[in-house]
């Protein structure tokens, strides 16, 4: 199989799993905003966003590291149990960890909800590994049926507690907490984790590569985390719980974008460092960035010219939140271009290069952050994740060169241009004419642009359909 099918594959697997729930959790976005006030949206939003920041800081990345290190031993039993092993037993060591670091500083926390904190991210240690465990023996499969289960029993517990049993914000935390102790114990059972647990199989010194390659990853986390974290927490300090509960909606949007680009994520990361020592590797990496980079802008555009046609459906409280999605799509395909170069880091194990350059983006946003809300309010959130991002981009598109010659095509800057312009003005227009018109327009380029990608894609489902049959 070639490189190509073989990534086209991986994204397809993952992708079932992932975009089913997605479309429907966002579908059901405006039910959401009906039961929930933007108190309770806001206070439920920043919880999970401070969960993203526990979690790496107690979990040291080593998941990340169990999927790299998992890559180079596929064919070696002994060696897979050691790794597992060696990282099972730090998770425990890690949770035990945390719990003793919540009882120490709970006291300060003031929010009634304050003891999922302690829950959810024990749990998304231990669930963090069993998804990895699969994925880095090369199970896409398995991955993408715990994700979907995840997500599944999330959505519909979440609407069990909130629509039938009215709990409110109490709702969605007890089905998130649920959902994953569920999902944990099917990967357990599905991976049959229990042949690759032993005490005499944990290794020090596998340990310590796990830990050189993933502690790096920590500071680089929490760099993301303060890229999307300061500005709910900027938000919430100086403006209020409500408006961060209209910029959570208005990031709902952008984040539909970045999730579409995280299932390819997940299959391009596992390609480019199984094929980093090819002899094609440059000529294949360029090859699929390019398409990456016109596939994604018509992915973007596409979203930008039908949401005019959705916001409607939200409910008056959070209609100010039409302006800053555009800025925060924007904002995400900067943040596309910047994964797009991290797997070259990740595969050469040049884990202290991603560091630098996300704490340089961090410090980026929380300087913009502080000095322009009180100016522009709720825009300096939006306003300085996009520019955080670009500085990303740029410093990475230039830095990675020193490995990888990463060549863009003119051409493909040009479409992107042309197709940011038709859904700028589909978007901002109040003609339902033109808004058709441009929404046709930015379709039909992107159909005709993307004609390979959207090939292989129909031939990936055709062969599908056919194995099921």
């Amino acid at each position: 199989m070639s490189k190509e099918k073989e990534l086209a594959k991986n994204t397809f697997i993952i992708g079932i799993g992932k975009l089913c729930t997605q479309f429907i959790t966002f579908l059901l976005l405006p039910l959401y905003t009906s039961l929930l006030r933007p108190d309770e949206f806001g206070i439920v939003d920043l919880l999970n966003t401070y969960v993203m920041l526990l979690v790496p800081l107690f979990n040291w990345q080593f998941e990340n590291g169990m999927f790299r290190f998992l890559i180079d031993c596929r064919d070696d039993e002994k060696r897979k149990r050691t790794v597992y092993s060696t990282v099972i037993l730090a998770n425990i060591f890690q949770i035990i960890l945390y719990l003793c670091f919540y009882v120490l500083f709970q006291s300060f926390i003031s929010t009634d909800y304050k003891m999922f904190l302690a829950i959810d991210v024990a749990l998304n240690i231990l669930l963090n590994t069993m998804l990895q465990f699969p994925r880095g023996n090369g199970d896409n499969f398995t991955y993408a049926l715990g994700s979907f289960l995840s997500a599944a029993t999330t959505l519909s517990l979440n609407v069990i507690f909130i629509v039938g049993m009215h709990l409110g914000a109490w709702g969605i935390f007890y089905g998130t907490m649920l959902s994953k102790m569920v999902t944990i114990i099917f990967l357990f059972f599905k991976t049959k984790s229990w042949k690759y647990i032993s005490l005499q199989e944990c290794s020090y010194a596998c340990f310590k590569q796990i830990f050189k390659y993933s502690i790096p990853l920590v500071p680089n986390s929490v760099s993301w985390w303060v890229v999307g974290a300061s500005d709910r927490t900027v938000i919430s300090t100086f403006l209020g719980v409500a408006e961060n509960g209209i910029y959570s909606v208005a990031n709902k949007f952008s984040s539909l974008f970045l999730t579409l680009y995280n299932i390819f994520h997940l299959s391009w990361t596992e390609s480019v460092a199984v094929h980093i020592n090819d002899d094609d590797s440059e000529e294949y990496i360029n090859e699929i960035i390019n398409e990456s980079l016109l596939f994604f802008s018509a992915i973007g555009s596409g979203i930008m010219v039908l949401l005019p046609f959705v916001l409607p459906f939200l409910g008056n409280e959070y209609r100010n939140a039409y302006y800053q999605i555009p800025i925060l799509i924007l904002a995400v395909y900067f943040q596309i271009i910047v994964g797009l170069y991290s797997v070259i880091y990740t595969a050469l194990k040049k884990t202290k290069e991603i560091m630098k350059t996300s704490v340089y983006a961090a410090i980026i946003n929380v300087t913009l952050d502080l000095v322009l809300v009180n100016y522009i309010k709720i825009y300096a959130a939006s306003i300085s994740t996009l520019v955080a991002f670009q500085c990303m981009a740029f410093y990475r598109y230039f830095h990675v060169k020193r490995y990888i010659n990463v060549r863009i095509k003119v051409m493909s800057l040009l479409f992107i241009l042309l197709l940011g312009v038709l859904s700028g003005i589909s978007y901002y227009t109040n003609t339902m004419e033109m808004r058709i018109s441009t929404a046709i327009a930015v379709i039909v380029i992107s159909f005709i642009k993307n004609k390979k990608v959207i090939k292989d894609v129909l031939l990936m489902l055709a062969r599908v359909i056919k194995l099921i049959k």
